[in-house]
């Protein structure tokens, strides 16, 4: 297991899931994800968001995504725990990046293809959220893949 996979694992938030009905669940805005110096926002209606994310079918996607049922052979998990309590807004020492699957971009920053399918895959996820979809854990994912290769070619995040 390569550093990044264990970074991931590492930076997914671990909690035992309550027993939630999706009717329950907060908006997608605002939703937030940190992961080591930087926070990731979940932000559908971002005019000029940090990183663009399509995910769907593609000749040449940037990152094949598995959707496995198993944490524990997950390279990234991502769990959290349903209080019922309204999510509070983004907030964070770090800085926010802000993160839009648009499925119709011409020109994503990463392109994925998410399947149950093993065959080729870089990277399996596990989910369980009321918060996250399974679309929602694919686009942090690669929008933490797109900040790891900037920072390995630059030196620096953008």
């Amino acid at each position: 297991m390569n550093r990044l996979q264990k970074t991931l694992i590492l930076a997914a938030a671990i909690a035992v899931p309550a027993a939630a009905h999706s009717t329950f669940a907060p908006t997608k805005e605002g939703l937030c994800f940190a992961s080591g110096a930087t926070t990731y926002q979940i932000a559908p209606n971002a005019v000029a968001p940090d990183y663009r994310i399509r995910i769907g079918e593609a000749d040449r996607p940037d990152l094949r995504m598995q959707l496995v049922d198993r944490a524990e052979i997950a390279d990234f998990v991502l769990v959290d725990d349903f209080s019922g309590k309204e999510q509070a807004p983004c907030r964070s020492s770090t800085p926010i990046r802000t993160v839009t699957l648009d499925a119709n971009a011409a020109r994503p920053d990463v392109t994925v293809a998410l399947s149950a399918d093993a065959a080729g895959s870089d990277y399996k996820i596990y989910v369980h959220s009321v918060r996250f979809s399974q679309q929602d854990a694919a686009a942090l994912l690669a929008a933490m893949w797109k900040a790891n290769r900037q920072r390995d070619v630059t030196g620096s995040i953008r």
